[in-house]
């Protein structure tokens, strides 16, 4: 029950927030470039950061997107900016995971539009106003459904959470290498901001 509840939950890959996010960091990353002198040590740093970022790109897009004019779509937005592709689609980002230390059971809270949709075990129980999601970023966050207790867990790895926790203390270069799992996480968003559930899981590490 368990393998197949996380197979569900792992089962939308955030292939459209990666590009996104690298694609946003390559342009913020180009902006520094055309300001920093010809020959400086900066510049080639800045360089070097591009192109790490290119080649992660290049490697979610081959993964994840198939169709060729939705591709071409993506390395234009890199170039040139613009407007956002409209694939692949977006995942409903996660604003809470929990577990009953009771029964063991798994709920899940995502964000889609102006809703939240609240799943037990992999299974819709009720949709509510995205308003009612839960903001703290202090937690863990405990949800109660029915009469069942939640305490909110975090799937992502220890060391997406190092990285992550380094990135917030000052690192100069987002961990693209954990990328996929803090999105899938709901740790950060498509702009890689840490989200308020990103700062509950980082404070409940201490």
């Amino acid at each position: 029950m368990a393998d197949k509840r996380r197979r569900a939950q792992l089962g939308a890959v955030p292939a459209r927030e990666q590009l996104e996010a690298l694609a946003r960091h390559h342009h913020r990353l180009q902006n520094e470039h055309k300001r920093t002198p010809t020959e400086s040590s900066t510049r080639r740093r800045i360089e070097d950061k591009l192109l790490d970022v290119r080649h992660r790109f290049d490697r979610v897009l081959d993964e994840f997107v198939r169709d060729d004019d939705l591709r071409t779509e993506w390395l234009n937005y890199l170039k040139y900016q613009g407007t956002l592709p409209d694939g692949p689609p977006p995942i409903r980002p996660v604003v809470f995971r929990g577990v009953s230390r009771d029964s063991g059971s798994e709920a899940e809270i995502r964000r889609r539009d102006s809703e939240i949709e609240i799943s037990v075990d992999g299974s819709l129980v009720e949709r509510r106003d995205v308003k009612l999601a839960p903001s703290e970023t202090v937690g863990p966050v405990h949800i109660r459904l029915s009469t069942t207790d939640f305490v909110e867990v975090v799937h992502a790895s220890d060391d997406a959470l190092d990285a992550l926790e380094r990135f917030c203390d000052g690192g100069e270069s987002p961990p693209w290498e954990y990328a996929g799992e803090l999105l899938e996480d709901g740790l950060v968003d498509a702009h890689f901001a840490v989200t308020p559930r990103g700062h509950r899981a980082l404070g409940m590490r201490s």
